[in-house]
């Protein structure tokens, strides 16, 4: 099914990779140029033994992701000359939406995001910590959740690097602000209000005239 949606925006800044959703027709092909694009970015000082190796780990990874079902789109945020990018999904999720005291229930910090293209939605963030191969990581996540009749879009950041994901949070604003996503009879996803938690403008009109 999500082969017949279609999510549209635009990248915040150079520096990110965008995976193609259709397949990446001829996969060493598609990896040495996107390593050959991000060598331009940081230039040869930051390119030390091990790098590509790296970078061709964290694009396999992505194309494995986007090859998920109900995701629509995944990218790479690569906001230092790094090897340690954050990755960015736009996933469809089926049944009624989560609302703000389900996030909470799963480990989130919660609070309105109404600066959305898509609409009202909530903008929930959490840290966990995991042993990965002997290795104490923290791995941060921030969703995006957009909800209608008809499920959710959530817009997924994820990174294990603070600073990395920081950089990324910053510039995530700017693709929310002009994401859309057209359903598969050509309407356009339009998120309905959060209850309890967005509030509208009569809302807004009566605690200013109650002052």
């Amino acid at each position: 099914m999500e082969a017949e949606w279609l999510a549209e925006g635009v990248l915040p800044q150079s520096g990110w990779t965008r995976v193609p959703g259709e397949g990446i027709g001829e996969p060493e092909e598609w990896f040495q140029n996107e390593a050959a694009r991000i060598r331009s970015w940081w230039g040869e000082e930051a390119w030390g033994p091990g790098v590509e190796a790296a970078i061709r780990d964290a694009l396999t990874d992505a194309v494995a992701k986007a090859a998920e079902l109900g995701t629509l789109s995944v990218m790479l945020h690569w906001p230092l000359d790094v090897p340690v990018p954050s990755r960015v999904r736009i996933v469809l999720a089926a049944g009624a939406p989560l609302d703000a005291s389900g996030w909470r229930d799963a480990g989130f910090d919660v609070d309105e995001y109404p600066g959305a293209a898509l609409g009202p939605g909530l903008k929930c963030v959490a840290l966990r910590e995991e042993t990965i191969n002997g290795a104490d990581l923290q791995l941060f996540t921030a969703v995006y959740a957009f909800g209608d009749e008809s499920g959710s879009v959530l817009v997924i950041a994820e990174a294990g690097s603070q600073e990395v994901f920081q950089l990324t949070m910053a510039g995530l604003p700017v693709l929310l602000s002009t994401l859309r996503v057209t359903k598969p009879n050509g309407e356009q996803f339009a998120a309905d209000p959060v209850p309890t938690v967005t509030r509208k403008p009569t809302d807004e009109w009566e605690s200013i005239s109650n002052a």
